[in-house]
């Protein structure tokens, strides 16, 4: 994405003593504000580039939205990005106005009112499917350019590589990827969520609120991001490197390479 990165000087010292003065690539933040109808929903600070996708994403995880349908007009003007919708539904408000870059801000009326939907098991989808997805987003090139961001990417459950994007914010990433998802018509049952952030429960919960049956991360998961995936029924996978992962939930939907079964006992529900 063009415009992501600054060069600034910075001090690099060595543990021989050396120091060098060097340029570095640096991401740079944007400040946006979200309209919706006329009302200002939120500030946001992410990565420039695909507003529109993170502002479809965004409204979508918070049941704002139901489809590409319910929108009748999205543009970025100066710095607010305007939403206007033909069916103005009330979804999940934010706890905060602010959406700083780890902040996923909708989760208390979730717990509140177990809005959190059951995703049922209607595929499955190969170990080697979801490594190449890990490969896939360990090659990024923001990422690999200045290690600052997150990254995101979506995949059929054969393994199909969808889209992938980059972002400062790990929620922003998943919105972007969540928007181009319904941009492009694709059903967000049928799509498989790579993430390089860790998996705890306001994350968990914003790609359940989007109908993403599996997450999967380089990261770890955390108790509260797994008792929130055993709830709603989705596979989350963690520590996915080195030929191996962890999966904290729904281990139906992950195709066996053996003849082996997994005891589907109440400790990996």
């Amino acid at each position: 994405m063009d415009g992501c990165t600054l060069k600034k000087d910075i001090i690099r010292m060595f543990s021989d003593g050396t120091v060098k003065m060097i340029d570095d690539d640096m991401i740079v933040e944007k400040r946006m504000i979200l309209e919706v109808d006329g009302s200002r929903e939120a500030v946001v600070i992410f990565t420039p580039g695909e507003e529109e996708l993170w502002a479809l994403g965004n409204l979508y995880c918070r049941r704002m939205i139901e489809s590409i349908k319910d929108i009748r007009s999205i543009k970025e003007d100066g710095g607010r990005i305007i939403v206007e919708r033909s069916n103005k539904r009330e979804g999940w408000k934010l706890e905060s106005r602010f959406l700083h870059t780890a902040s996923g801000a909708f989760l208390q009326e979730q717990r509140e009112n177990n809005a959190t939907p059951f995703l049922p098991v209607e595929w499955q989808i190969s170990f080697d499917a979801i490594m190449s997805g890990i490969d896939w987003i360990s090659e990024a090139p923001l990422f690999r350019q200045t290690g600052s961001v997150h990254v995101a990417a979506v995949l059929s459950p054969e393994g199909e590589r969808f889209f992938r994007t980059e972002d400062v914010g790990r929620h922003n990433a998943v919105d972007k990827a969540v928007g181009w998802l319904l941009k492009n018509s694709i059903k967000t049952s049928d799509a498989v969520l790579i993430t390089s952030g860790r998996l705890p429960e306001d994350m968990v919960l914003k790609g359940a609120g989007a109908g993403i049956p599996l997450m999967a991360s380089i990261s770890a998961a955390t108790a509260d991001g797994t008792d929130a995936a055993r709830r709603c029924n989705m596979t989350l996978i963690g520590f996915a490197r080195n030929g191996r992962f962890n999966v904290y939930s729904a281990p139906g939907r992950i195709k066996l390479n053996t003849e082996e079964k997994i005891s589907e006992g109440e400790n990996i529900a």
